[in-house]
C-alpha cells in the first residue's frame, strides 16, 4: 500500500510539473577558452514593470582583442534582445558598441568584437526587450546580463 501511494504521489509531481515556476533565463559567454553562464542581474516581468536586483555581475579574462561568444537560451531568443560593451581603445579612451536587435526565434548566439587588435573589452551587457515601448519608440529593457572583463 505504502508502494502505491509513492507512485501517486510521484505521478502527482510529473503531471503538476509544467506549474512549477520557470527559471530565469541564462546567458553564455565564452572567450579565451573559459564558458561562464550566467542568470540575469535585474529581471522584470514581461511588461518591464516589478523588476528585483537578482545576482553580480560575472567576470570574464579577455585579452585584448579577442572576441567573445555569447548565446542565449530559448526564452531570450524568441523575443528580441541586444549586446552592449564598454572598451579602451589604444589611446586608452573608453568607447561603446552595440548590436542591432537579436532575436524573434533567429539568433541564439552572437560574436562581440572589438574594432581593433589593440582594444581591450572592459564591460559586456545583454538586454532583453519587454512587452513595452519607451514613448521614443525604444523596447523597455526587461532583463540585463552583466560581464565585467578582467584582462
Amino acid at each position: 500500500m505504502r508502494r502505491l501511494a509513492s507512485v501517486l504521489a510521484a505521478s502527482v509531481l510529473v503531471l503538476t510539473g509544467c506549474a512549477l515556476p520557470r527559471h530565469d533565463p541564462e546567458v553564455t559567454f565564452y572567450a579565451n577558452g573559459k564558458t561562464i553562464r550566467l542568470e540575469p542581474t535585474i529581471y522584470c516581468d514581461i511588461d518591464g514593470s516589478n523588476c528585483a536586483e537578482k545576482n553580480a555581475p560575472g567576470t570574464l579574462k579577455v585579452p585584448a582583442g579577442k572576441v567573445v561568444q555569447i548565446s542565449v537560451d530559448g526564452q531570450l531568443a524568441d523575443g528580441l534582445w541586444e549586446v552592449v560593451c564598454v572598451y579602451e581603445n589604444a589611446a586608452k579612451v573608453q568607447e561603446g558598441c552595440s548590436s542591432p536587435l537579436l532575436g524573434k526565434g533567429d539568433n541564439f548566439s552572437y560574436t562581440l568584437a572589438v574594432p581593433n587588435e589593440k582594444d581591450q573589452l572592459l564591460r559586456i551587457e545583454v538586454h532583453e526587450a519587454a512587452g513595452a515601448v519607451l514613448d521614443t519608440g525604444q523596447p523597455l529593457m526587461r532583463g540585463s546580463w552583466v560581464v565585467d572583463i578582467t584582462r
